[in-house]
């Protein structure tokens, strides 16, 4: 399958939230919990020693790449426009291969050009009065009841808890 025709199909079956948020924060909370059940898999495996389930983790990266998709699909996005500048981004820091020393010494300017020059269609994002930040907050915790989850809601908005 190509990947725009897999990008097309997943917003069949994507739910729409109250606001463009709550969409993104749906998609955010939803790659977290299929990256955490692929660790999951191979936790099992190396402390329990259970057969690394390799047909899970297939099944887990797609419903990673699902919520992936559908965040590019809030957003307009192609997702071919976004793996194309990832590996111009790559090429930029790595022109031959990996190199330790580029990795930690970046050039985030040259980088930043790339990203932006290669994503015009980028949302500017609304800054949230506090008011709103707790409506989002508690709308969060209602969703999932998750202590953890709300910890990484605070700390993608740059809350510290207090």
């Amino acid at each position: 399958m190509e990947i725009s025709t897999y990008q097309k199909e997943a917003s069949r079956t994507c739910a729409k939230t109250e606001n463009y948020l709550m969409d993104d924060l749906h998609m955010v909370l939803g790659m977290q919990t299929e990256v955490a059940e692929i660790a999951d898999v191979y936790k099992k495996h190396i402390a329990y020693g259970k057969e690394l389930d390799l047909v899970n983790i297939k099944e887990e990266l797609g419903d990673a790449m699902w919520y992936f998709a559908n965040l590019c699909n809030y957003h307009g996005w192609d997702l071919r426009d976004i793996l194309e500048t990832n590996i111009a981004k790559l090429k930029s820091r790595y022109p031959n291969k990996f190199d330790a020393d580029k990795a930690i010494n970046r050039d985030l300017e040259s980088e930043r050009a790339i990203l932006e020059y290669n994503l015009p269609n980028t949302r500017k994002v609304k800054i949230f009065s506090e008011y709103e930040i707790e409506q989002l907050q508690s709308k969060v915790y209602e969703i999932t009841g998750d202590g953890d989850v709300m910890m990484l809601f605070n700390d993608l908005l740059g809350i510290q808890a207090g």
